[in-house]
């Protein structure tokens, strides 16, 4: 299987870093995105092409909350694992009962990155 991966963080240097963890793990990532709304047309575009996305929380335009409650509804096969700075357990909580697959908190460590992904495209 070649996982596909969308990224979606407004912080344009670690988005270019996850970009080049997961690549250089052979994990393609098909597009990186600054902000969720960006993200949306995209999926409305191709509904099926991606497998997971790491979608950051806070974003300008649509934030990481209301894309992820727009992608269950667009493409509800797509894994998503949100990443962020804020890390409190209530949150946490919170995003994984609405279904979201995995959450990571930032700083990353690079072997984690790629290793949370590979386990979640291992779900699919």
């Amino acid at each position: 299987m070649n996982p596909r991966v969308l990224i979606c963080d407004d912080k344009n240097f670690e988005a270019l870093e996850y970009r080049q963890i997961l690549e250089s793990r052979k994990i393609k990532v098909l597009q990186v995105f600054s902000n969720g709304h960006d993200l949306l047309d995209w999926v409305r575009k191709h509904p099926k092409e991606a497998d997971v996305v790491l979608l950051d929380i806070i974003m300008p335009v649509v934030d990481g909350y209301a894309a992820f409650h727009e992608l269950r509804r667009l493409a509800p096969e797509l894994k998503v694992i949100f990443i962020s700075v804020e890390n409190s357990a209530p949150l946490i909580k919170t995003v994984l009962s609405m279904g979201a697959l995995d959450f990571i908190t930032r700083p990353i460590k690079r072997d984690a990155l790629a290793e949370r992904v590979l386990k979640a495209l291992s779900r699919l």
